[in-house]
C-alpha cells in the first residue's frame, strides 16, 4: 500500500459520512472531480473497493467500514496531537478531553472540575455532552480520553471505575393528585401523560421498556430544567434526575416523589481505553482526581446512612 496522506483520509471520511462525492467536496472545499480522484487513488492503493455506488449516493463496503474506523482514529490522533502542541506552546500543561452524559455535567462534574483546576491551573479541559452509548463510542474511537456514563451502557471494551450514584425522581405539579405521596411505583403512573427528555436518552429508553409500550408522552424536551418547567405549568408529569428535580423545586411549583423502582438508582462510571498507559499525564491526573472525589462522596453517603439508621 502506498503511503497515505492525511488529507486523503479526511476526504474519504467526508464521503463516508456525507454519503456522496458532492457532500464531501462541499465539506472539504474541493471540486467533485478532485474528490473522485482521491477516492479512486485510495481504492487503487488499498486494492479494495471501499464504496458501493448507487443512484442516490454511496455506501461503504466491508473494506470501507474497516478503513473508516482506522481513518477516524488517525485523524483524531493527529488533531489531538496538534491541539496539545498548540496548548503547550501557549503554556498549558496538558489537555484532557472528556465526554460525559448530561446528568454528570449538570450535577457532579462542576465541583470536581473546580477542585481540579485549583490544583492544576495549567491543564485545559475539552468537555462534550452525549448519551452514555455515544460517550463509550467516543472513548473507544479516541475522540475522548475519559468518558463518564451509566453502568447500563455497553462498556465491555473499556477499563472502568465507579464514579457517583444518581437517582431518578418523579416530578408532578404541586396541585397534582399524586403530590404529597412521597413515593410511587412506576406502574401506577401509566394512566398519566408524561413530559419526557430526548427520545435517545437512557431515561426515556428505560421508561419505555418498563412500561412495555404503554408510556404516553405528550412532548419531549432537551433538559431536566425544561422538563420541570413544563411540569410546573401543568402539562404533565415527568421523570428526571433527583438533583435536578430538587434544584428546580425551589423556583417551580412542583413536588418531587421518590420512585420505588430498582432502575431509579443509577451507577455512573468513569471509563478509559484498556491501554490506560497511553493516557497523557494530564488525563491520568484527572482520572485519579475524579476517582478520589467519588470515593469521598461514597464514604460520606455511607456515613450518613449509618447515622440515619442509628
Amino acid at each position: 500500500m502506498k503511503q497515505l496522506e492525511l488529507s486523503t483520509m479526511r476526504i474519504f471520511v467526508g464521503v463516508a459520512e456525507g454519503g456522496s462525492m458532492s457532500a464531501a467536496a462541499e465539506k472539504c472545499h474541493l471540486t467533485v472531480a478532485a474528490v473522485s480522484k482521491r477516492v479512486r487513488d485510495l481504492e487503487l492503493s488499498t486494492g479494495n473497493h471501499l464504496f458501493q455506488r448507487h443512484a442516490r449516493g454511496m455506501t461503504l463496503t466491508a473494506a470501507g467500514r474497516s478503513m473508516l474506523q482506522h481513518a477516524r482514529e488517525i485523524i483524531f490522533a493527529v488533531d489531538k496531537m496538534q491541539s496539545e502542541q498548540r496548548q503547550l506552546a501557549q503554556g498549558v500543561a496538558g489537555v484532557v478531553r472528556i465526554a460525559s452524559m448530561g446528568s454528570a455535567i449538570a450535577h457532579f462534574l462542576p465541583s470536581d472540575l473546580k477542585e481540579f483546576f485549583n490544583l492544576h491551573p495549567g491543564v485545559a479541559i475539552e468537555l462534550s455532552d452525549a448519551t452514555s452509548a455515544d460517550v463509550v463510542e467516543a472513548v473507544l474511537e479516541g475522540r475522548a480520553d475519559v468518558g463518564i456514563f451509566l453502568a447500563s451502557a455497553n462498556h465491555a471494551l473499556l477499563k472502568i471505575y465507579d464514579y457517583y450514584r444518581d437517582a431518578l425522581a418523579l416530578v408532578v405539579p404541586i396541585t397534582h393528585p399524586l403530590a404529597g405521596r412521597g413515593h410511587v411505583h412506576f406502574a401506577d403512573l401509566l394512566e398519566h401523560e408524561f413530559i419526557a427528555l430526548a427520545r435517545r436518552s437512557t431515561i426515556v429508553q428505560t421508561m419505555i421498556a418498563a412500561s412495555e409500550g404503554a408510556l404516553r408522552i405528550r412532548l419531549h424536551v432537551h433538559t431536566s430544567d425544561a422538563l420541570c418547567r413544563m411540569v410546573g405549568a401543568g402539562l404533565g408529569i415527568g421523570i428526571c434526575p433527583l438533583k435536578a428535580a430538587r434544584s428546580n423545586r425551589r423556583v417551580v411549583p412542583i413536588d418531587v416523589l421518590a420512585l420505588d423502582e430498582p432502575w431509579a438508582v443509577r451507577q455512573l462510571l468513569i471509563g478509559v481505553r484498556p491501554d490506560e498507559d497511553g493516557l497523557s499525564g494530564a488525563a491520568r491526573v484527572f482520572l485519579a482526581h475524579c476517582r478520589a472525589a467519588a470515593s469521598v462522596a461514597l464514604a460520606d453517603e455511607l456515613a450518613g446512612a449509618d447515622a440515619r439508621a442509628a
